[in-house]
């Protein structure tokens, strides 16, 4: 369903609701609820055929004046309608060229009594045959403490209807200097008049009790002002004089489709409550989005594969294979993270064209809609797909996006609000406003060239060359080039921007202005617990019946015949048709959930319902009457699992629009209603840059946050903010409460099995301090630590009395010569330390890895988790394998467990031979004596007390 006489602006519903849904919607709702009452309301008499016919054409005004439906009043409204329209018709020339001056206009228009009372006139008939009992009205209303006097044309509960200029298109009912004005300005006392509808109805949402909708009639148009996204320039308009000169009186067509969305039935709020038919109908739309979202997060799943494959691709085009850039584990990751980002500079212009009032695009210039935007991308991947060589292996899409990141990254002919003025040939930028095009700099983190170095034609180095010896000889450094070819990038664009249609239904263009904050978080964080590897082999994808949706696994080809042929998963091929085998050739990209990551990482979003109401409870236990509008700008917000940031971007959004009502009120005035919604954002930017934090254990969840704090505090003017130092990484849900043991507690496990005493936050911000030799609860080991020793693969690998003493180990009593260092394991329940097989005083080697040591010692590996030797700098090197070795002229040899090539083990205590890298002659360092374990290794022990 379109219709040039519907104006959706700024996509108050979503462009493929209103094309494909919503004609279903009202056809199942509201229209058959007005054929039933059209039915019930005409005489029996005469065919079934004729009363449909004359339900349709005819009705007759009830006592009250008012048709039985809003669309028969629709209907019966064309004969006036025009013939009202004559009288506002201006006088035209031959060529349809007005001949009244613009001064002239004014006159005989608002200057004109009569052709007021005409508009007043129309205006009403006009809400009458939509169902409104139009009665002209002066409405009081609270604003900041003050009570104001507003005329308007009709008002009820939740709805306002007010009197603008005669207008015939949409685009004119809107114009701040023509006929968007009010048929007479509204006066405030101590403020400006209002002057405009728009800024009436920003006046009357900001108001106490504010209506949900406010109509601005305006003869031949009406816009509907929604409260909810008026302040982001989204309303629906519709031009009756098109309607009514089309007349389509089709069962669902136009005229059907009007009265439904603007009738009376459709504003009014049930009498046995509820939302209204209009907000349900919104509300669909807006779960319509959600589903969107959720084809939008597996479109960027398979975009991540589809760049980072296309990565390999290029570089195997040139003669290098993944290895020869770096380890596959790292370049791994590294494709992963910046696929993402490049997936996240396109989610985030598009979702910045989507609301040109945040002013961070020159989305509402023609010029960029036609040579910039991504719209015209849009409209190009969906009339046609590169099928010739020469188009799938261009780069006009690369180089259109490339284009644009530089753009918004850098600028073109900013308008400095700070620093030195820019200039255009010589002109001041700030007063060259007819010269051109202009894009503010973001100076972005996201957009930096280093964000993204695997992608692009001169961003990596060819390894094959030393750059620093052809700088050295003023060569070039040559790069690889691997830029993303169209046939790839067609794909990736086609699945951000273009949904799936239903069975029965044509897809369209996914609507970014539907997509709020908390949608896009939805996608972001379904990405969370996805990782990316390049693959060793080849691999086939399995799941249980061969649906992913709960978790799938990646075998070898060399075990595919061990499983049913049930279990692979498949997938349609786009060129055949034909359901094949997810498949992932060697040295492939795979970007994937295993089977429980989805379960152990916790990666769920937050609904936005759940959220709203959280934060609302938190501030009400904090906001009293006297809480002062500066207290608000000195609170912390912090998130401890950050995610994508929904409950942090909540708050701000609370404490900001709570901020700006209690200063208002507390000045005694109220802000512009057109300054209102900037406002707020600077509001809300201040309180994310300087007043907000979060921690998340995962790295991406930190970006998204950043990029989801990024987008809902942007206003004009505002670059790209840093968060560097208030989102961080790290694990915040450690258990570290201020609950203590007392020191006689620690004696003979006294601690085990009893509550800490708890010391309030509170009392440490007094000055109090905590009582001596106290020790913090999670220092201690708690009476469940050990309990693997009782489990069925220990028992198999140790004896009963190994795992009893390795499980008491753990909870023996600190000693008072090691002040301040917990009680640890010895080995473990299966066997001896990993590193040397011994431990003293409880600490032992955490490591499990085992990897071969030389002979020389030439090469070291890491074999205690890294820890390096506090006399030689060098680490453990363990060996699985029996070693023999010259020392002193003596052979001697290692049979089991791993040895240290560091003579000391810095963290660990634990002292084993020092090797250092001669054979020969071993020399001992002074103050060490050699003791032999047997069955194991050589084992150097210090004779000094105490340890």
């Amino acid at each position: 369903m379109t219709y040039d006489s519907l104006v959706n602006r700024g996509d108050y519903f979503s462009a493929h609701y209103l094309a494909e849904v919503l004609p279903k919607d009202l056809k199942s709702g509201l229209l058959q609820v007005w054929k039933d009452r059209e039915e019930a309301a005409k005489p029996p008499a005469g065919g079934a055929a004729a009363a449909e016919a004359d339900a349709l054409d005819a009705s007759t005004p009830g006592a009250d004046g008012l048709l039985v439906t809003p669309r028969a009043g629709l209907r019966a409204l064309r004969r006036d309608y025009f013939r009202a329209r004559s009288f506002f018709a201006l006088p035209e020339d031959e060529d349809g060229i007005r001949v009244v001056r613009e001064r002239d206009e004014e006159e005989v228009t608002y200057g004109d009594s009569t052709w007021r009372e005409r508009v007043r006139g129309l205006n009403a008939e006009v809400l009458r045959a939509l169902g409104y009992d139009a009665k002209p009205r002066t409405l009081t209303v609270v604003r900041a403490g003050q009570t104001h006097e507003i005329p308007v044309a009709h008002a009820e509960k939740g709805l306002v209807a007010v009197d603008c200029g005669w207008a015939a298109e949409p685009d004119a009912a809107l114009d701040k200097n023509g006929r968007g004005r009010l048929l007479e300005p509204v006066p405030l006392d101590g403020l400006p008049p209002l002057e405009t509808g728009d800024k009436l109805a920003r006046f009357l949402f900001a108001c106490e009790e504010p209506p949900r909708y406010v109509l601005l009639l305006c003869g031949g148009v009406i816009v509907l002002a929604d409260r909810v996204v008026w302040g982001e320039g989204r309303s629906l308009g519709v031009s009756l004089d098109i309607a009514l000169q089309r007349n389509d009186t089709r069962a669902g067509g136009e005229l059907d489709t009007v009265a439904a969305l603007f009738g009376a039935e459709s504003l009014r709020t049930p009498e046995e409550g509820g939302e209204n038919p209009l907000a349900e109908l919104v509300g669909k739309s807006a779960k319509h989005a959600v589903g969107v979202s959720s084809e939008l997060r597996d479109g960027l799943r398979k975009s991540v594969e589809l760049i980072a494959n296309e990565v390999l691709e290029r570089l195997r085009e040139q003669g290098l294979r993944p290895e020869d850039i770096g380890e596959l584990s790292e370049l791994g990751r590294q494709l992963t993270r910046e696929s993402l980002r490049y997936l996240y500079r396109i989610l985030f212009l598009l979702y910045a064209e989507a609301r040109p009032e945040l002013g961070i695009l020159p989305a509402d210039y023609p010029e960029y809609q036609q040579g910039y935007g991504l719209g015209r991308l849009a409209e190009l991947i969906a009339d046609r797909e590169p099928i010739s060589d020469t188009a799938r292996n261009g780069f006009y899409l690369y180089e259109s996006l490339d284009l644009l990141f530089g753009k918004v990254q850098d600028g073109y002919r900013p308008r400095r609000t700070h620093g030195v003025e820019a200039t255009v040939d010589g002109i001041d930028a700030k007063t060259s406003e007819d010269v051109g095009l202009r894009f503010e700099p973001l100076h972005s983190k996201l957009f930096e060239r280093d964000a993204i170095r695997l992608i692009g034609d001169d961003s990596l180095p060819d390894p094959r060359f030393d750059s620093d010896e052809a700088l050295a000889r003023g060569e070039s450094v040559r790069y690889l080039d691997t830029r993303l070819r169209n046939a790839t990038l067609h794909q990736v664009l086609h699945s951000l921007m273009i949904t799936r249609g239903k069975r029965g239904e044509r897809g369209g263009f996914i609507s970014y202005a539907q997509l709020g904050i908390n949608q896009l978080g939805a996608v972001y964080e379904g990405l969370m617990s996805y990782s990316g590897f390049i693959a060793g082999e080849e691999l086939y994808e399995v799941a249980k019946g061969g649906d992913r949706k709960d978790g799938s696994w990646l075998v070898p080809k060399s075990k595919i015949a061990e499983y049913d042929d049930s279990v692979f998963v498949r997938r349609r091929d786009r060129h055949t048709g034909e359901d094949v085998r997810m498949r992932y050739p060697t040295g492939s990209f795979v970007y994937r959930l295993s089977g429980r990551d989805r379960q152990t990482s916790a990666s769920y979003y937050t609904p936005e319902s759940l959220t709203k109401v959280t934060v609302q409870l938190a501030l009400q236990q904090l906001l009293t009457e006297e809480t002062e509008a500066k207290e608000l700008l000195n609170w912390r917000i912090c998130e401890p699992a950050l995610g994508s940031g929904a409950f942090l971007n909540e708050a701000i959004n609370q404490v900001a629009a709570e901020y700006l009502r209690r200063r208002q009120s507390e000045l005694g005035r109220s802000i512009d209603t057109e300054q209102y919604a900037v406002e707020l954002q600077k509001a809300k930017a201040y309180i994310a840059l300087h007043n907000s934090y979060g921690v998340d254990l995962n790295e991406t969840a930190v970006e998204l946050a950043e990029v989801s704090l990024w987008l809902n505090t942007m206003h004009p003017g505002m670059e790209a903010p840093w968060f560097g130092l208030h989102l961080r990484r790290g694990n915040s849900l450690i258990g570290g409460r201020r609950e203590l043991y007392a020191a006689d507690r620690l004696k003979k496990g006294g601690w085990l099995g009893t509550t800490p005493e708890r010391f309030a936050l509170a009392d440490a911000v007094g000055g109090a301090t905590l009582p001596e030799g106290s020790v913090h609860h999670f220092l201690l080991p708690a009476k469940e630590w050990g309990a693997v020793a009782a489990e069925k693969e220990a028992r198999a690998r140790s004896p009963r009395r190994r795992r009893r003493r390795w499980a008491r180990g753990g909870r023996r009593s600190p000693s008072h010569r090691r002040p301040g260092r917990p009680p640890g394991f010895r080995g473990s329940p299966g066997g001896p330390n990993t590193c040397g097989g011994w431990s003293y005083g409880g600490w032992s080697c955490p490591s499990g890895t085992s990897r071969g040591a030389s002979e020389s010692g030439a090469r070291r590996t890491t074999g205690c988790g890294g820890r390096r030797s506090r006399s030689s700098g060098t680490r453990c090197w363990p060996t699985s394998t029996p070693r023999t070795r010259r020392t002193g002229g003596s052979r001697r040899s290692w049979t089991r467990g791993a040895r240290c090539g560091s003579g000391r083990c810095r963290a660990l205590r634990c002292w084993t031979a020092r090797t250092n890298g001669m054979r020969g002659p071993r020399r001992w360092r002074s103050g060490w004596r050699s003791s032999r374990r047997p069955g194991y290794r050589l084992r150097l022990v210090r004779r000094t007390p105490g340890f």
